[in-house]
C-alpha cells in the first residue's frame, strides 16, 4: 500500500491535535478534505486507522502508521537539510526515566548541544512505559527497560543500573527500635517508603530484600504508607531528610553511604537493565546520538 506525503501530513497533525477541524484549520482547507482522505487511506489499508472518538485516536494498525509517518516526516526534513547544505538545526526527541536523566544522560545531552550541534527534546517516562511513545513515533530513541524489539526499532542493551534500598540513619533509629540487629514486619510496615509515582512498581521488591536481609518470610504480604515525589532529585532529597525509605541509584546515595548520613535496609543491591531503542532508519543524527549515549552509559553501575 502507498500513501502520499499529504495523507501522512493530514494523518500525523489530525492525530496531534485530536480533530479533523483542528487538522483543517493548520492546513487550510476545509474539515471534509480531510475526512476524505483518511478515508482514502483508510480504504488503501483496508482498515481503519482512526477512531472517530473525541479527541480522535488512532487505532492498532492506525498506530502503525503514525510512526511511519513521524519517520516520514523526519527523514524529509533531514534530505531537505542534506541537500540544502546549510546543516540547520537538528533536534531529536527521546524518552529517557528520571532516574537516568538525574545522573548520567545530561552529559550525552551537553555533548551533542556543544560537540555536535543536535539538540535533544527529552520526553520523561518511566522506563518500564517508554516504549510506547516509540510506538507511536513520538520519540525517536527511547531508553527503556524493556528487551522486546519494538516494530520498526532496533534494541541493544546500555548495561544496568544498580539500585540500593537505603534510609537516613535518623530514620532508621526512628522506625526501627532493634536496628541494625533486627527489624519487625509489623515496624516496616509502618515506616512510611518514597516512591517516584503511582506507576512506581519497586516497592514489592524492594520489601522483599529487606526482609530477605533480616531472615523473615519475604513473602508475608504487607505495604508501608507511601509518600509520592515525582521528581529524582526530590526523590533523593526526601529520603536524605528522612522522610522515607527508597531505592537510589548508585550515583545518588555513594557519598550519603560512606559519610553514614544514610544506611542500608538491604545489603543485596537492585540491578535494572537498561536498554536503548532507536528508529530502524538510516540517519546519521540518530548514528550520532547513539554514540553518545553509549560513551555516557559507560559510567553506569
Amino acid at each position: 500500500m502507498r500513501f502520499t506525503a499529504e495523507q501522512l501530513r493530514t494523518f500525523v497533525l489530525v492525530v496531534e491535535f485530536g480533530t479533523f477541524e483542528a487538522a483543517a484549520d493548520l492546513l487550510m482547507v476545509s474539515a471534509s478534505a480531510i475526512s476524505q482522505r483518511i478515508k482514502a487511506m483508510e480504504q488503501t489499508a483496508g482498515r481503519v486507522l482512526i477512531k472517530r472518538t473525541n479527541p480522535v485516536a488512532p487505532t492498532e494498525t492506525g498506530e502503525i502508521v503514525l510512526r511511519i509517518a513521524r519517520q516520514s516526516e523526519y527523514l524529509s526534513s533531514e534530505l531537505e537539510r542534506e541537500l540544502g547544505g546549510s546543516g540547520g538545526e537538528r533536534t531529536i526527541a527521546i524518552a529517557v526515566n528520571a532516574d537516568s536523566l538525574s545522573t548520567w544522560l545530561l552529559s550525552a545531552v551537553g555533548k551533542l548541544a556543544r560537540e555536535d550541534r543536535i539538540f535533544c527534546d527529552l520526553r520523561r517516562e518511566g522506563e518500564q512505559y517508554s516504549s510506547a511513545l516509540l510506538r507511536s513515533g513520538e520519540a525517536m530513541a527511547a531508553i527503556t527497560s524493556d528487551p522486546e524489539t519494538i516494530p520498526g526499532c532496533t534494541v541493544e542493551k546500555l548495561g544496568n543500573v544498580r539500585y540500593w534500598i537505603a534510609a537516613s540513619s535518623e530514620f532508621v533509629h526512628r522506625h526501627f527500635k532493634h536496628w541494625p540487629k533486627q527489624i519487625t514486619v509489623e515496624e516496616l510496615n509502618a515506616a512510611p517508603t518514597i516512591e517516584y509515582d503511582h506507576k512506581d512498581v519497586g516497592q514489592k521488591s524492594s520489601r522483599a530484600l529487606i526482609l530477605k536481609n533480616f531472615g523473615l518470610d519475604e513473602t508475608v504480604e504487607g505495604e508501608s504508607p507511601s509518600v509520592y515525589v515525582p521528581s529524582s532529585p526530590d526523590y533523593a532529597r526526601a529520603i536524605y531528610e528522612g522522610i522515607g525509605w527508597g531505592i537510589l541509584p548508585t550515583a545518588q546515595c555513594e557519598q550519603q553511604l560512606k559519610s553514614g548520613e544514610l544506611v542500608l535496609l538491604a545489603s543485596e543491591p537492585l540491578d535494572a537493565p537498561l536498554y536503548w531503542q532507536r528508529w530502524k532508519i538510516s540517519s546519521e543524527v540518530l548514528d550520532v546520538v547513539t554514540r553518545r549515549v553509549y560513551e555516557a552509559a559507560k559510567t553506569l553501575s
